[in-house]
This record gives C-alpha cells, sequence and structure tokens, in this order.
C-alpha cells in the first residue's frame, strides 16, 4: 500500500486526503494548526469574514453546505462544514495536528519528511510514495516592510490578526489596501473604531451580491457564457466567434457592466472610479463589495485616500501624498504569500521560475519532480469544487490512468501558459499564476478530460451554457466509469517510479 503524505488541512488537504482514502491508499495529513480549516481556520480568519460565493457553490460536490445557512456563510460556519466533512469521511484520524513540515527531501524513490510536533515537543522523520502539498494560496500573511515601521509606536497587524471587533474599539484606525479583507475590516472599523481612514494605491472593482439589487452574482459570472467574454487561452468555437468577428459585443458587454457598477455603488461621488477596465481585473482578487462599504466611503465613515504610507516616525504615518496621520492601529490588507521553505532547492527551483510563477501542469505537477502533486494551487471563484476535481486528478495519476500528453509537451504547455500570463494577461500572474480564475470551467473541462470523463451533466447545450456552477453536477460526472482504456504510461508517471 503507497503512503501518501498530504501537507496542509484547509479544503484543499482534506479534498486530496478524502480522494486518495477512498481509493485505499495510505493518507497521513500534516496540518500546523490546532483544527482544520486551512484560511477558514479560527485563528487566521479576521472577524466578520464571509464567503465570496454562495453556499451552493462554495460546497463539494457530494457534501452541500447546511441548508439553514445564509447564502453568503460566515468564516465560522464554513470551518464548521469543513470539520464536518473530514469526520464524515473518515479524515480526522489521519491528520496530525500542530505539526509543521520543516523538511522535504527526495531520497532513493521516497520523499523523506522532516516534521516538528509543537504539541508533544519533538522532531521525527516520515517516508512517503507520494506527497501532495495543499498550502494553497494563501499561506503567510504579508505585511509590508515599511521604513521606520519598527519606531511607529502603535500597532501594526495583518487583517487575519482582527479576530475581534474590540480590537478596533474607540481607536483611531488606518486601512492599508482596498482588496476584499481590506474593505471588510474599514467597513468595520467604520462602526466600531474612533475613525477610519482607508490607505489605497488604486481604485479597484468590486462587484456587489446582487446586480442591480435584482439578479444573483452567480447568474452573471459563474457560467460558461459569461466566461466566454474573456480572452482565453485555450479558445472554444465560441470564443473564437467573440474575440474576432463579436469584439463589439464583448466590448459592449463590459462597458455595460462598468456603467451599472458606477450607477449602483455611486462610484464617481465616492472618488473611486478604477482606471482599467474590469475584464483586465476579474480573477480570484476580484472581491465582493461588502455591505456598506461605499456607502459609508461617500458619507465620511469612512475616509479613504488615494496614496501609500511613504514612511512611519514614532507615532505619525507620513504619506506620499504628503498628509500625516497618527493611528492607534494600522492593518494591513496586502495579502498572503506562496512560500515552500520545507522543499529542498533543486525541486523548488525546477517549480518556481525566475519570475516567481509557479511551473505546473494544469496547476498540479511539473513532471521533472517526481512523486509530487499540488493541490489548491489552481484557486479560483470556487475553489472548493477545482481543489476537488485536482485531487481526484491526482490520484488517477499516481494510479497511471490518466491520459497525458508526453513529456515533452507537457512540457511546451508549461511554457505556453506562463508566456501568456506574462503577455496576454498579466492579472493572471498574481498569486505567482495559481488562480485559474476566470476560465474555471476551462480548467474544469481540461482536468476531467484528461480523466477520460464528461464535462457536462445533461446533454441539453443551451441549458449547460448559461446556467451557474453547480458542484453536485460533478458528483455524477466523477462517479462514472472511465470508458476509455489508459494509454501507455510515460517513464515519469509515479506508477512507474514507485516499486
Amino acid at each position: 500500500m503507497k503512503h501518501i503524505g498530504i501537507i496542509g488541512a484547509g479544503l484543499s488537504g482534506l479534498a486530496t486526503a478524502k480522494a486518495f482514502i477512498r481509493e485505499g491508499f495510505h493518507v497521513t495529513v500534516i496540518e500546523k494548526a490546532t483544527s482544520v480549516g486551512g484560511v477558514w481556520e479560527k485563528s487566521r480568519s479576521y472577524h466578520g469574514v464571509a464567503t465570496q460565493t454562495t453556499r451552493d457553490e462554495y460546497a463539494f460536490s457530494d457534501f452541500p453546505m447546511p441548508s439553514d445557512y445564509p447564502l453568503w456563510p460566515s468564516g465560522a460556519q464554513v470551518q464548521q462544514y469543513l470539520a464536518d466533512y473530514a469526520h464524515h469521511f473518515g479524515i480526522m484520524s489521519t491528520i496530525r495536528f500542530n505539526t509543521a513540515v520543516t523538511g522535504l527531501r527526495y531520497e532513493q524513490g521516497n520523499w523523506e519528511m522532516d516534521i516538528y510536533d509543537a504539541g508533544e515537543d519533538y522532531t521525527d522523520t516520515l517516508r512517503f510514495h507520494f506527497v501532495a502539498i495543499c498550502t494553497g494560496t494563501f499561506h503567510k500573511p504579508y505585511i509590508p516592510a515599511f521604513k521606520g515601521m519598527e519606531t511607529f509606536t502603535g500597532q501594526v497587524l495583518h487583517t487575519s490578526q482582527v479576530a475581534d471587533a474590540t480590537i478596533l474599539k474607540d481607536k483611531s484606525v488606518a486601512v492599508v489596501g482596498f482588496a476584499k479583507s481590506a474593505t471588510d475590516i474599514a467597513t468595520l472599523a467604520a462602526d466600531a473604531a474612533k475613525d477610519c481612514q482607508l490607505l489605497f494605491r488604486k481604485a479597484q472593482w468590486k462587484v456587489p451580491r446582487y446586480f442591480g439589487n435584482l439578479v444573483n452574482m452567480r447568474y452573471l459570472l459563474f457560467s460558461r457564457f459569461s466566461e466566454a467574454f474573456f480572452d482565453a487561452p485555450y479558445k472554444t468555437g465560441f470564443q473564437k466567434f467573440l474575440h474576432t468577428v463579436g469584439k463589439p459585443m464583448v466590448w459592449a458587454q463590459w462597458r455595460g457592466l462598468e456603467l451599472l457598477l458606477k450607477k449602483q455603488f455611486k462610484l464617481k461621488a465616492c472618488g473611486m472610479v478604477p482606471a482599467h477596465r474590469i475584464e483586465d481585473q476579474i480573477s480570484c482578487s476580484l472581491g465582493v463589495a461588502p455591505e456598506g462599504f461605499y456607502e459609508k466611503v461617500k458619507c465620511g465613515a469612512i475616509r479613504a485616500r488615494q496614496t501609500e504610507i511613504d514612511h512611519f516616525e514614532g507615532g505619525k504615518v507620513f504619506l506620499e501624498n504628503g498628509a500625516v496621520l497618527t493611528p492607534d492601529l494600522v492593518i494591513c490588507g496586502t495579502g498572503f504569500t506562496q512560500s515552500m521553505p520545507f522543499l529542498e532547492e533543486p525541486y523548488k527551483n525546477k517549480i518556481v521560475g525566475e519570475d516567481g510563477g509557479f511551473r505546473l501542469f494544469r496547476n498540479i505537477l511539473n513532471p521533472d519532480v517526481p512523486q509530487l502533486g499540488f493541490v489548491g494551487f489552481n484557486s479560483s471563484l470556487f475553489t472548493t469544487l477545482t481543489s476537488e476535481i485536482a485531487a481526484n486528478w491526482l490520484v488517477r495519476y499516481v494510479q497511471g490512468t490518466l491520459q497525458l500528453p508526453g513529456k515533452e509537451d507537457i512540457q511546451k504547455d508549461i511554457d505556453y501558459m506562463a508566456q501568456w500570463r506574462k503577455t496576454s494577461r498579466p492579472i493572471s500572474s498574481e498569486f505567482s499564476g495559481t488562480c485559474i480564475a476566470p476560465f474555471n470551467f476551462m480548467h474544469l473541462d481540461m482536468l476531467m478530460k484528461d480523466m477520460g470523463l464528461k464535462t457536462r451533466a445533461t446533454r441539453w447545450l443551451p441549458y449547460e451554457f448559461f446556467k451557474p456552477i453547480n458542484p453536485k453536477d460533478y458528483r455524477i460526472l466523477l462517479q462514472a466509469s472511465i470508458r476509455k482504456a489508459p494509454q501507455q504510461i510515460p517513464v515519469y508517471q509515479p506508477a512507474e517510479i514507485i516499486q
């Protein structure tokens, strides 16, 4: 029985563990936190955090969220859902909590994993036939190294550290950033703090939960039809038509959406009209506007300043526009960094390019690195599903039943995608190239075809084209038998490497 090591017990690690356990593999999950959840784990979640997508989209295919959850569940509810998932599928007993991976090296056909158990205060080395890294996009909170920050007499936090609204109570707060967490915290601080400043480099497009206060966002953002309006790296026939003869229709669609958002959020009155096109921004960083955010900016409860911090000096924060603030608390909504400090350098250098982007086929593996895969490095607008499909893909890779091209063609695809991200769609390089949005269906279709499975649950193409994503469809598709016989396995496949 092959022993599978999984690093991380967030949603991607849990989906991967479940997929391997179901196929009879021996699984060990290493998790540095004290409970499951990853970014949703309580110690990493800020107060009031909720999902960007709805309850029905942010669910695994065979384990729907409870029907009594709100349409946009809270962070605590998502963590409870993931804990229930782990218990239901027998994953909990495979997890070693409060344990960090300190080293990972390839030795004589196996991966040697050094770990440190903080609970028991001891080190150990484990051996695995195959390792899945599931640390995902949000690995390490990032706080910029502002000049003079060490002299600041106030407090500097990351948004993930704002676990309770009392941290903000009666304080003068400056929030840095314009991403989801930054605007969430600013909206919260407008009510809880003495005063709130929002410092941002440039305004970004945000979308409402309901467009025009009527249409749920899922109908405009989560369908094959909506995806077709993006200039994809691999195009369907309809996409080729849209981005040649149909370009005027594409232009009109995006300009109309921008006009709707400007009117609904009163962006001009807020001084927050983005200077870039919305289609150039939509990716994993697309934010859903917190309820009341733009209203609080407009009335001055959130004082928004389009500038950046120049330096700190004692209790003062000097801004690039010449203004000086004296906040008690500076909160950085400046995202996360991805890091694999435990992986030995020769293999890390094959996986991460000189530009910092991950060089992974299907965002899952590099053929020059034996017996190592990644799940959750294909984050999307519904990462639960894309991670689940990637986990099933990885199991079949280990089993040697995938219908993949040869190693040379795989490397060509990796090179093509790296170049495409750089020249055709720069926003796709964010998160080190690990975001597959907005091409969610394109990515899912590729993984399903590699597994020899269908990509649609019904034969009614118009319905499949316009309906929002439905994870339940993939439960049906994943359970289908693979009708095509697997091709001969190339020499780099784990089935050939592991004896």
